[in-house]
This record gives structure tokens, sequence and C-alpha cells, in this order.
């Protein structure tokens, strides 16, 4: 009997290391511990969650479809119904998103998130209580781009949302600890769900930028109210930029 019970255990482990993380993930989803409100995690909580701030020099935002690509110049409808004709440079930074998976990500993992902060505890256990983030998006960033951005701060996304740029530092289920400095809490903490759409993001070149691209531009207005593009990025495949 004792033999037949090694052979069911050999089984049943090899079979959940067949299946890989995302059954593991499950159970420690299961196991994972809610930590208790208090006055004086909360305060801690407070203290330590980097407090965001808008960079001046971030240039206007637009969001929305290219409907006509002529020269140096695209036409962009945005998604406030507007249409902006928009300049491009010889330098104007291009980027490519491409859909991802959550399961590409590990230690060290250059990412970038959009965010906003709930009434919650981060699971990722450290000496004192800090906020737990909720994603938007999640881009899993080249190591060709490794360093861009870095950091935490405000985003337009919506009036709470900040934006994280760093190295995973941690990783509780589908909560990741996105680090950006040296101390520990240099860091953002934040729960990827999994209906949130996951990319991969790299330099593309101008022959991405089509009619019909989704895109999210980072541009400068002129002393004529005209826009250039500072960057430009590109979803394909269908990838729509959520920035």
């Amino acid at each position: 009997m004792s033999r037949l019970l090694h052979h069911l255990y050999v089984i049943v482990s090899a079979t959940v290391l067949a299946l890989g993380p995302s059954v593991r993930a499950q159970d420690a989803a299961s196991d994972q511990k809610v930590l208790p409100r208090s006055q004086s995690k909360d305060s801690a909580a407070e203290s330590h969650t980097p407090k965001a701030a808008r960079d001046p020099a971030e240039p206007d935002h637009i969001r929305g479809q290219v409907t006509r690509v002529e020269g140096s110049s695209i036409t962009v409808k945005t998604s406030d119904g507007k249409t902006l004709r928009i300049g491009l440079k010889d330098d104007t930074t291009v980027i490519s998103l491409v859909k991802g998976s959550f399961a590409e990500v590990d230690f060290g993992t250059y990412v970038g998130a959009v965010a906003v902060k709930l009434e919650e505890y981060s699971p990722i256990v450290r000496d004192s209580a800090v906020w737990l983030h909720k994603g938007f998006e999640l881009r899993i960033i080249d190591e060709q781009l490794r360093g861009i951005a870095l950091g935490h701060k405000k985003w337009d996304l919506t009036p709470e949302s900040i934006i994280s740029h760093g190295w995973v530092d941690d990783i509780e289920v589908r909560v990741l600890s996105i680090k950006w400095g040296p101390t520990d809490y240099d860091e953002t903490d934040v729960e990827i769900p999994r209906d949130v759409p996951v990319s991969r993001m790299s330099l593309g070149d101008r022959s991405l930028i089509k009619t019909g691209a989704r895109v999210f531009v980072g541009g400068q207005k002129g002393a004529d109210g005209q826009y250039v593009a500072l960057f430009v990025f590109v979803g394909k495949d269908g990838m729509v930029p959520v920035l």
C-alpha cells in the first residue's frame, strides 16, 4: 500500500509541475491573507506610498485613431471626437505595442503600468503596510528600452491615476512590485486583473503609422497652435494603447 501511495504522490506532483505556474498561483491566491485595516497601518501605508506629482515637462497626451497619413504629418480622430493634425519630426520616437502575456513577467523584467490606488493593503510583505494599486494595463518593455521613464508619477488616464515604470522586484500571484529606486519604498505594488490588457513594448519606425492604427501621442503645441509629436505609441494586430 505504501508503494501505491508513493506512486500516486509522484503522479500528482508531476501533474502539478506540468500544469505550471497557473495552478500554483491559484493555490497561492487561496492561501493569500488580507491584512486587517487599522489606523496605525493606514498611517504607515500613507507615509510609505509614493506621492505622485505631475511632470510639468510632460507633453499633451492624444489618444485616438489615425485617419490620414501625409508626408510629415498625421491626422488623428481623438477618443473624445476631435480631429487633430499632428506633425512628425525626423526624431519623433515610434513605439510598437503588440499583445503580450502575464506569463512572460519574471523577476527583473522591466515593465510599465497605469494604475489607481486602492483602499487596501498590498499582499507583498514588508515591515509595514503599503497601499495596493489596481492596474489598467501592463507593458512588458524590451531590454533595448530598459530604464525608459523610470519612476512613479501622476497620469491623466483618470483623475486619480498614476504611471509607474521599473523592474519587477517581487511577485505575489498577480501583484507586481514595480521598483524604481534604491529604498524599500521606492516601488509601486500593482495588481494586474486577468481582464487587463498586457502588451509588449519595443522600438518601432515610421512605417507602423498607418491609416486605421490606434495611437497614443505625446504632442507639443507650437506657437502657431499646431501639435508636433515627440513620441507615438502604435498598437499592432488590433492592440489598442491604453496609456
